[in-house]
């Protein structure tokens, strides 16, 4: 019986050698885990250096040499729908159209009375280009460059090429188109 006992079953011993060998050889060898991950990397790296490289070659040039410049208000450049809400009681707004033969001399007359801005008698004066695109319905080429001096509604409003008006609470006073006229009110004086 002793030899029975110490006989084992075929079976069990060659089951024993499977768990054995699955054990030692479980598909993970070190060496090649290392191998795999260093060319794993090595090709993650030459991919995204070729990525950086193309998108370096058609890179826009003009991006490197953009600069920032700070913008600016003009307060004295109103449009025609701001005309008659001005934080003052009293003042002039010069409407011109940029584009006009003449918008360098109106342009002239308007920077000389803004000079004189310390003088006693001086009214605030403000401009209105016609040639912006929200004041283009107010400038009529078609009605020979007259404005509307009897409009009563901002509807009814057209300008010329020069038209000089006087606001005093938010009504308008005046409207001048006459160039000389308009130099003589401003007391500019211009060199011909």
């Amino acid at each position: 019986m002793k030899k029975a006992k110490e006989k084992k079953n075929p079976m069990i011993k060659d089951m024993q050698k499977v768990k054995n060998i699955k054990i030692n050889n479980n598909g993970f060898d070190d060496d090649n885990v290392i191998k795999k991950f260093i060319i794993i990397t090595i090709g993650l790296i030459i991919i995204v250096g070729a990525v950086y490289g193309i998108t370096e070659l058609f890179k826009d040039k003009e991006e490197e040499s953009t600069s920032i410049t700070t913008g600016s208000i003009n307060y004295n450049k109103i449009t025609v729908g701001t005309l008659l809400n001005r934080p003052y009681d009293e003042y002039y707004v010069l409407v011109y159209n940029s584009d006009a033969a003449d918008a360098v001399l109106y342009s002239t007359i308007l920077t000389k009375y803004m000079q004189n801005s310390e003088n006693k008698d001086y009214i605030k004066i403000y401009y209105c280009d016609l040639d912006n695109k929200l004041n283009a319905s107010y400038y009529d080429v078609n009605n020979d460059g007259k404005s509307n001096p009897q409009a009563k509604e901002f509807a009814d409003l057209n300008f010329g090429d020069l038209t000089l008006l006087r606001i005093k609470n938010g009504e308008i006073k005046s409207y001048i188109e006459d160039f000389e006229e308009i130099k003589d009110l401003l007391k500019i004086v211009t060199e011909e």
